[in-house]
């Protein structure tokens, strides 16, 4: 049963790479009849990837720095929570 779904991944990777394989050949195949320079496609690539880096750089400090002030909040209240409890405890 394992060994079907590692194949089955393994079948999933290789399809995307060959989608991706085939869309980078139609690009720069286009950039060249288009545009006179495959360059051109592959610059436009690498910029699309760039981009969508810095994108997911920028969601995940984003989503990081909110994580990290809730866990400030329940930290907090935890602690407050702790001392109540102490307080009632010594009463």
């Amino acid at each position: 049963m394992k060994n079907n779904t590692v194949l089955g991944r393994f079948g999933q990777y290789v399809g995307s790479t060959a989608l991706v394989m085939a869309l980078v050949y139609a690009i720069v195949y286009a950039s060249q009849k288009f545009l006179g320079d495959p360059s051109y496609g592959i610059v436009g690539i690498f910029s699309v990837f760039l981009l969508g880096f810095l994108y997911a750089m920028a969601k995940s400090d984003v989503e990081s720095k909110e994580r990290e002030a809730r866990w400030a909040a329940e930290d907090a209240a935890r602690k407050e929570a702790n001392k109540s409890s102490r307080k009632m405890l010594m009463e």
